[in-house]
């Protein structure tokens, strides 16, 4: 785009844009953020698969998640959705904190586009394939629930818990 004329620069920035086609989603969701193109990044995200989405990494989709959640929070939900499932899917255990964070976020996407049954599809799916997960179901559960999950508190503050009393400090 540096060497098109200026006053040929939309024309040009257009044909690019429709020229921009293929599988590749990962490069298609970067473009269309890099470009600010989001009645196409929406377009892409309504017409990929939940699969294809699922296959796309997180650092695809969350910045493309956060750019759509307010003009169209049900795409938005959708690809916090695929993050979630992504890590479940391949039982990244270590993953499971931030899966459940992403489903979260797709909960609060799904109410406030209105769609609670997807919301409830994803919860029977996920209950349904992932019940051997005790451990992520438990916590699961609690954001399926929408009440929200308590954060954990920092290790310095469990230190402080842990060691404050036992030591007859005083610590003011």
């Amino acid at each position: 785009m540096k060497f098109v004329p200026k006053s040929e620069r939309t024309a040009w920035h257009g044909k690019a844009m429709d020229a921009a086609k293929g599988d590749d989603l990962h490069s298609l969701i970067e473009l269309f953020l890099e470009t600010k193109e989001m009645k196409r990044l929406a377009e892409l995200v309504r017409g990929a698969t939940d699969e294809a989405l699922e296959q796309t990494s997180h650092h695809t989709t969350e910045p493309a998640a956060k750019k759509l959640e307010k003009a169209d929070p049900g795409l938005a939900a959708r690809l916090w959705r695929a993050q979630g499932m992504r890590i479940v899917n391949q039982s990244k255990s270590k993953y499971y904190e931030a899966a459940l964070g992403n489903f979260e976020s797709a909960r609060r996407c799904y109410a406030r586009a209105g769609l609670g049954a997807e919301w409830a599809d994803t919860v029977r799916h996920i209950r349904a394939t992932h019940h051997r997960k005790t451990g992520f179901l438990a916590d699961f559960e609690v954001v399926a629930a929408g009440a929200g999950r308590a954060a954990e508190p920092s290790f310095l503050e469990r230190a402080k818990t842990r060691w404050g009393g036992k030591h007859g400090k005083d610590n003011s």
